[in-house]
């Protein structure tokens, strides 16, 4: 009978890893809060379904093929390359950087034994083998089986790359794992071996987007482990820009953009960490946000790539895919400062976003990563500021350009492994933890449709398969606070925004199987650690999750 192993389950009394019995379920299923919200996820379903298929897929048929099976490391392609046409070499601006994370993450929501075996192998690899300035890290010519050697600014600019782009996505979702530890050792010897001397003491680099991805990591990592020096190395980089006054970034957008969310970070950490320094940057930060949308957006309110000399609005200019990055820092220093300065600046840009004019837009050099960079940043936004129109657009761009979900799943075209695709990889999969609400199945197999929505502070679920499937219903927990030791969930990016998370502890929710008309209680902490559910093939398992 479907739903018979989860109903059997809660009637095992409470004994630290069961749900206990309540009552058996009569007329909750006929709420129609209920029913609206289980229609809702019924329709987010079919979308993370396919997009979660179509990555499973991606994994074992493009990304594993593509581990050189001597060197465990990842040979991602070129852009514009063929599949079957890999890189001979693995290098840190690129591949560490936009493509192995993103492989990590694919494992990680469809497939642990490849994130347990592969994706760790990889990581051992790299460092074994590219390593050469302490932790710091160089290109590896695998045809050649050695290091290509490269002056120090262009070691520390792949090693920067590396740490945000690619080690913090990961460590956003496994925490203080081995990913941690070679984010912080490529950090620390990053500032070891700065060159550049200031009057606020040596920095690695007078590289904007060097200093801007730096200033997005330090903040993590002095919350995560509760060391001054980070915080001290994050105040040097921001000293350096802020203290003369007047900064504003003419670059809006990608290799530009990052000092602008680093600086908010910086600002949001600050208001916790060092009130010194917060009110200090505070009148700072806020000039350079106001001067931005003073010279820098159309009258959409979308950001441009380039601040202009006079004031706005500018339509007649370039856009470019990094208008929602910037956003981030102006949600950073509303949550900071208590002012709700910009939410209403941010939401009239969401609301603009199904307009005509942003209907199969070219943000920049009509790649799908110029789309997925685009939607990236807007989802971002989304998760603080959830506009309808702006979640519309978004769907709208994921099916359309990023997923193609109109394509049979089985016969239909897979993203490469380059670094434009991986991106791509990136977004889809932001994109379907908004439709399951950050829940996962465990494990994936590709018949397999799960989709939830809000319901009264908690969540409808909606699972499908064609095939009877037995699993685990995985809940997320609030990263933000036990992995990386924020106090607030800062807006920011290189992240899995948090729909709806659990604590895993033993808070009590209401676990309601609407099919086996069953209802018990469970615990965060079993939550998290993966509900038990059965489900027959062609029939949905319905299920509602709430507080008491």
């Amino acid at each position: 009978m479907m739903g018979g192993w989860i109903r059997q389950w809660m009637f095992v009394l409470m004994a630290g890893q069961w749900c206990a019995p309540l009552l058996t379920a009569t007329a909750a299923d006929e709420d129609p809060s209920h029913e609206k919200a289980l229609a809702r996820a019924e329709r987010s379903a079919a979308i993370a379904g396919y997009s979660l298929s179509k990555v499973h897929r991606w994994l074992h048929e493009r990304c594993l093929p593509a581990i050189d099976p001597k060197t465990h490391l990842y040979l991602a392609q070129r852009p514009g390359g063929r599949y079957g046409s890999m890189a001979d070499e693995w290098n840190y601006r690129d591949t560490a950087a936009d493509c192995y994370p993103f492989a990590v993450w694919a494992a990680y929501f469809v497939d642990r034994q490849v994130l347990e075996g592969p994706m760790r192998q990889i990581l051992e690899a790299e460092q074994r083998l590219c390593n050469r300035l302490d932790r710091l890290p160089v290109t590896y010519d695998v045809a050649r089986g050695e290091q290509v050697p490269m002056p120090l600014d262009a070691v520390v600019f792949g090693a920067s790359e590396y740490a945000k782009d690619g080690l913090t996505p990961i460590v956003e979702l496994t925490g203080k794992d081995a990913w941690f530890d070679r984010l912080r050792g490529i950090v620390e010897d990053i500032f070891r071996h700065a060159p550049v001397d200031t009057p606020y003491g040596k920095i690695p680099s007078t590289n904007l987007e060097v200093n801007g991805e730096l200033l997005q990591v330090l903040p993590r990592l002095y919350t995560m482990t509760g060391r001054r020096r980070y915080l001290d190395w994050a105040h040097r980089l921001a000293d350096y820009y802020l203290n003369p006054g007047g900064f504003v970034p003419a670059r809006l957008s990608d290799h530009g953009c990052e000092i602008i969310g680093g600086l908010g970070l910086l600002l949001a950490i600050d208001s916790v960490a060092d009130r010194e320094h917060f009110d200090r940057y505070r009148p700072h930060v806020r000039f350079m946000l106001d001067e931005i949308l003073r010279r820098g957006t159309n009258s959409d309110g979308i950001i441009i790539a380039q601040l202009q000399p006079a004031p706005g609005p500018h339509d007649d200019v370039i856009l470019r895919d990094g208008w929602g990055y910037d956003y981030v820092a102006f949600l950073d220093y509303d949550m900071a400062t208590g002012e709700g300065r910009y939410r209403r600046q941010v939401a009239f840009a969401l609301s603009n976003l199904l307009k005509p004019r942003y209907e199969n837009f070219n943000w920049d050099h009509n790649s799908l990563d110029n789309i997925a960079d685009s939607v990236e940043g807007g989802l971002y936004l989304l998760n603080r500021v959830p506009v309808p129109e702006g979640l519309r657009w978004a769907d709208r761009e994921i099916a359309r350009h990023l997923v193609d979900s109109s394509q049979p799943l089985e016969t239909a075209r897979l993203w490469d492994t380059h670094k434009l695709d991986s991106n791509t990889i990136r977004t889809v999969l932001i994109h379907a933890m908004l439709h399951t609400r950050n829940t996962t199945l465990d494990p994936w197999r590709r018949d397999l449709k799960l989709g939830a929505a809000p319901l009264d502070g908690g969540l409808a679920v909606v699972i499908q398969a064609s095939r009877s499937y037995r699993g685990k219903l995985v809940f997320d927990i609030p990263r933000h606070r036990l992995y990386l030791g924020f106090t607030k969930d800062w807006p920011r990016m290189n992240t899995v925004p948090e729909w709806f998370t659990v604590e895993p502890d033993d808070t009590m929710y209401v676990v309601q199987d609407l099919t086996a008309q069953t209802v018990g209680k469970c615990t965060g902490r079993q939550l998290h650690e993966g509900l038990p559910v059965e489900v027959q093939a062609g029939r949905p398992l319905r299920l509602t999750v709430t507080r008491p």
